[in-house]
């Protein structure tokens, strides 16, 4: 009788250690699948509340130089100007060309950079909602008269806006 009980016993801590084990493995599993939902779950909040919009592009052909007016019109706050795309595409001298430009502290040729900010009163240098900034843009060429310049830029997040200019 009592090896049938130690026996007995012996199956019974298997199985609880077994389904312990078991089971730890899972809640890993569940914590990790927790931690991406709610990655996914704050990008896609950052999304939601990012928005901006071109105000006005200024440039007179031929030049290689341009301005853009952007104002945050979204409650995320705009700052990773590194992390920024803006493509370009116009025309000079009969050719379409198509250029991305990095963000610089300093302006140069393939380049744009933040010359002002304007209404920037909440944290220097970001634009908060309702702040703007105008950026100066130089291409590698000089725009072509009478055509369209088309500018794209999109944030860090991914929101894209795009607007085209009449040179």
């Amino acid at each position: 009788m009592g090896l049938s009980n130690a026996i007995s016993g012996g199956i019974i801590m298997f199985g609880i250690t077994y389904v312990i084990f078991t089971f730890g493995g899972f809640t890993d599993q569940a914590a990790l699948f927790s931690d991406a939902s709610t990655e996914t779950s704050d990008l896609e909040n950052k999304i939601l509340k990012t928005s901006f919009t071109i105000d006005s592009i200024i440039t007179a052909a031929p030049a290689s130089t341009f301005t853009v007016d952007i104002t945050n019109t979204g409650i995320e706050k705009l700052w990773a100007y590194d992390k920024f795309d803006m493509i370009i595409t116009y025309d000079s001298a009969g050719t379409t060309y198509t250029e991305s430009l990095e963000y610089a502290e300093v302006c140069g040729v393939g380049k744009w950079c933040i010359t002002l900010f304007s209404n920037d009163v909440i944290d220097p240098k970001i634009i908060n909602q309702g702040e703007s900034i105008i950026i100066e843009g130089t291409i590698s060429r000089l725009l072509q008269s009478g055509t369209t310049m088309i500018i794209v830029i999109s944030t860090d997040n991914g929101i894209v806006v795009k607007e085209t200019k009449l040179v």
